[in-house]
């Protein structure tokens, strides 16, 4: 999903009073905290989610035992 897509659907389904601008601002300042914490040697953890990790040059995500059991079964809009 592109970052365009995602504003888009946020504004859809959660957030219909906000503007497309508004959002993606906070789409930036959300990516932009997760890129700084990793860049600086930080573990990113998203409940439900996955940890984004900085291994040497390379970043690793792992999903969540939740998030894969989502993905395995199927589920597509259940909360999570």
């Amino acid at each position: 999903m592109k970052r365009k897509a995602l504003v888009q659907r946020l504004k859809q389904d959660h957030f219909t009073k906000l503007s497309k601008k508004k959002i993606s601002h906070m789409v930036n300042f959300l990516i932009n905290n997760i890129k700084g914490a990793i860049q600086s040697g930080e573990d990113v953890k998203i409940s439900g989610f996955g940890t984004f990790r900085r291994r040497q040059k390379r970043i690793v995500f792992k999903p969540s035992k939740k998030l894969l059991w989502k993905l395995a079964t199927g589920l597509k809009r259940s909360k999570m």
